[in-house]
């Protein structure tokens, strides 16, 4: 996707389905965000941010952890995408994992279709700004 298109009908619908099951996996209000490569609402790969390792994962450790992930994933996987607490709202985490992404994406020479904030209330397209909030998602 290039920066300034607005998501399509399909990856809107996909990103609600992605939404709502994480919704139903994770009741906590707290818990450790996670990066994913992966198909939204397929399959993917992930790896969790522990919060006692969150001072420690700094610009290269974020890069060398998207380099493993897109590198062990299939080349049809362009899209990447954070699962956190909050608020789909802008946070610098986001933008930190987007900054690691386009990296490690360019070094696996695949480009990068997309990369998006996943929280329990929504989602935000970290490239564009789109986002879309619900206060009861019904699929």
């Amino acid at each position: 996707m290039q920066q300034g298109t607005s998501t399509s009908a399909e990856r809107r619908r996909r990103l609600r389905e992605e939404v709502g099951g994480f919704r139903a996996r994770e009741s906590r209000r707290v818990f450790d965000p996670a990066v994913h490569v992966g198909l939204l609402a397929g399959d993917r790969t992930g790896f969790v941010v522990r919060a006692r390792d969150q001072p420690a994962l700094d610009a290269s450790l974020r890069i060398d952890v998207l380099c493993r992930l897109v590198q062990d994933s299939p080349s049809s996987w362009r899209t990447t995408w954070l699962t956190r607490p909050g608020t789909p709202d802008r946070h610098d985490l986001d933008l930190e994992w987007l900054a690691a992404a386009q990296v490690a994406f360019a070094i696996h020479g695949r480009a990068l279709d997309g990369c998006y904030a996943l929280t329990r209330t929504g989602w935000r397209d970290v490239i564009t700004e789109e986002s879309r909030v619900w206060a009861r998602l019904r699929i």
